[in-house]
């Protein structure tokens, strides 16, 4: 999950994840796990991307499942629990996502390939093995494109699963008489 100077770490702290939060930050600091850039911008979401897949292969071999989630977003616990239990074991790669065919014609590495809907995708260990996050691309720099073309260049054809977006919610949260504005939580601001 990536996170910068302008996200409030509190909000995932009082998250159901708890110990299993992985945050991927900007900087050094005792909540985040991997550290990727100085200062991410739009435009280096894609170096952040590559390196919290890097990190993933290198140090994350006893975890089976992955999940990309925007730090605007929420997804339905038990439908990732659901997730797991399905996809437990499973010997393919598997990539659940609510996934958008990239037409990059400047790329030919990112042109015609798959990726996951940045809001939420969710992926196991067997994707991780085979991604590979040293691709060398030009052309549109969307993090989640990049992820997609890891993933194409380097394991091929994976099970792709849709998602079930009425589980995910970006940017609003309504539920249960509810309502949360994810884009308006307070910035998080380092002291």
């Amino acid at each position: 999950m990536p996170v910068n100077e302008n996200s409030d770490l509190q909000f995932y702290h009082n998250m159901w994840v708890g110990e299993y939060l992985r945050p991927v930050c900007d900087f050094k600091e005792e909540h985040c796990s991997i550290v990727c850039n100085h200062h991410s911008t739009w435009d280096t979401l894609d170096r952040k991307t590559r390196c919290f897949a890097r990190e993933l292969k290198a140090y994350y071999k006893d975890t089976e499942f992955f999940i990309k989630l925007d730090d605007d977003a929420f997804v339905d616990y038990q439908y990732v629990m659901g997730l797991m239990e399905k996809y437990r074991g499973y010997d393919k790669p598997v990539y659940i996502s609510d996934f958008i065919l990239n037409i990059d014609w400047s790329s030919q590495v990112l042109n015609n390939t798959w990726y996951g809907n940045g809001k939420f995708y969710m992926f196991n260990r067997k994707l991780v093995d085979c991604m590979n996050p040293e691709i060398l691309y030009d052309g549109h720099r969307n993090e989640d494109a990049v992820f997609g073309s890891m993933v194409h260049d380097g394991c091929g054809k994976v099970e792709q699963v849709r998602e079930d977006d009425s589980k995910i919610w970006h940017r609003e949260y309504r539920n249960k008489n509810k309502y949360i504005d994810l884009t308006a939580i307070k910035n998080y601001r380092k002291e």
